[in-house]
């Protein structure tokens, strides 16, 4: 048998994707925080990129007018209207404190009496405390210590942690975290759930108003005291039972685990002890829906919060580049071919960020129309939808609606800030009304998971007992038995 190599042409289809369409994708997907670590990235390596960036509120986007945001601040044209207004004075320290740090920086047309109608934030309220009981030498750790509160109130990094990112002593640390601690509202600045619940027991103890058992039952007991193991903490302790429960009754009702909430009120209910995931974190929405005279419109903040130019040097230069040799002036071919590439590169991540834009854009305003009733309404008219059926819709493929979506969020017309994904979960209404249903039971009679799903079958939405289970559980609700 004779066996030879042979070289045949043949059809084949492949697909090709370009850089352009891999960067435009990387660029889409991004979130928020990671779209402005690429865009200073950029700004760092391309001299022909230039970024106008426009202040605007962390919360919801808009832009600020003269240090505020109008948006967020519900009491503007009550206070626009108020005819005491002319008359104010400036009796209050507090506010002699905030215009003067607005002065400094930089607002020339700052009207001094507008700041009364913007919320101060909770970072801010703490350090103003803070700056009027303690040394200024310590200024630069308040701010290390407050910058590093989470969203529940709790500092996140160590003593020894501090001390060596500021190099200072971790005796003036301590210092400065124990002022801290004794600010509004109480148990903000603590380390773990224990240490928070004991500040705030402390100034009930001043008072003589804590049961006997109280502290005794936070420093060695909240594991069991949690799951609601009376009996075997009265054994440990020497107490009876009534007298645990009585105390575990008092530290619900009057200690907060969730501080910083205290400040900030939070929609969620108040569930128990337990110290969840990072959860109240304010989150900045990449798009807002707005109600208008004719429904409701959308608009990506990014694309009023970054404007984006190719440097006018550059351009001129990559002008002259392109109409020959007699526009060229004096530049070498290692020049022209700088301009050039630089140039592209800013055309083109103007031209990826811009698309992201857009495809925001096209899925809000299609999310829109699917979902009218639910932005009309509330959660309980959300109707199911996928994002296969939103792709089709609007012409896109489902994987580009799944990175479009994926870690970015929604400012819905009543204020709440959601994840994209919402708008595809159709558990929410189910989880609404069985919150609701719960939120009205007999508190010294709980309904049991079995019971709830007869609940909602009733009202026209069959569930089974476990799938009941699994969204109690994702509301943060306990069981029955820890509900008594």
């Amino acid at each position: 048998m004779y066996l030879d190599q042979m070289q045949l042409p043949s059809t084949q289809q492949t697909i090709n994707i370009s850089a352009k369409l891999i960067a435009s994708i990387k660029i889409l997907q991004c979130s928020a925080e990671e779209l402005e670590h690429s865009i200073a990235r950029e700004l760092s390596e391309n001299p022909a990129l230039e970024l106008e960036e426009l202040a605007h509120c962390l919360r919801c986007g808009a832009p600020l007018r003269q240090g505020f945001c109008t948006d967020c601040d519900r009491r503007t044209d009550e206070a626009l209207a108020d005819p005491r207004r002319d008359d104010a004075g400036w009796d209050d320290p507090a506010s002699y404190t905030r215009a003067t740090d607005l002065a400094v920086a930089g607002e020339s047309d700052y009207d001094p009496l507008e700041f009364v109608r913007s919320g101060a934030t909770l970072h801010e309220h703490l350090l103003r405390q803070l700056g009027a009981i303690m040394p200024s030498g310590d200024d630069e750790i308040a701010e290390y210590l407050v910058g590093s509160l989470n969203s529940h109130g709790y500092v996140t990094v160590t003593v020894m942690e501090t001390a060596e990112a500021l190099h200072v002593s971790p005796r003036r640390v301590e210092r400065v975290l124990g002022w801290l601690q004794l600010l509004d509202p109480p148990g903000i600045g603590a380390r773990d759930l224990r240490e928070c619940l004991l500040i705030q027991l402390r100034a009930f103890e001043e008072r003589g108003e804590t049961p006997p058992v109280a502290r005794r039952l936070i420093e060695g007991h909240l594991h069991e005291l949690g799951e609601h193991h009376f009996a075997e903490i009265a054994r440990k302790i020497g107490a009876t039972a009534a007298q645990v429960k009585d105390a575990w009754r008092f530290i619900k009702t009057n200690l907060n685990p969730y501080p910083a909430h205290a400040f900030e009120p939070s929609d969620l209910p108040d569930l128990g002890l337990s110290l969840e995931e990072d959860r109240g974190a304010i989150i900045r929405p990449d798009v807002m829906i707005r109600r208008t005279a004719h429904g409701f419109e959308a608009e990506v903040v990014e694309r009023r919060r970054f404007r984006f130019n190719v440097s006018s040097m550059y351009g001129t230069l990559y002008q002259q580049c392109r109409v020959g040799a007699r526009g060229r002036g004096d530049l070498s071919d290692q020049d022209r071919q700088h301009v050039r590439e630089y140039a592209t590169r800013a055309r083109f991540f103007i031209d990826c960020v811009r698309q992201r834009w857009d495809t925001l854009s096209t899925i809000a305003n299609a999310l829109i129309e699917s979902q009218f009733e639910y932005l009309d309404r509330g959660v309980r008219y959300l109707r199911p939808l996928t994002r296969g059926e939103l792709a089709t819709t609007v012409g896109l493929h489902e994987s580009t609606v799944s990175r479009a979506t994926a870690n970015k969020y929604v400012q819905l017309p009543s204020g709440r800030t959601v994840p994209f994904d919402d708008f595809f979960d159709g558990s929410l209404a189910a989880k609404d009304v069985l919150r609701e249903i719960i939120a009205a039971e007999n508190p010294t009679k709980p309904y049991s998971d079995e019971e709830l799903a007869s609940i909602l079958t009733e009202r026209g939405i069959p569930l089974a007992r476990r799938t009941v289970a699994k969204y109690r559980e994702a509301l943060g609700i306990l069981p029955s038995r820890f509900r008594i």
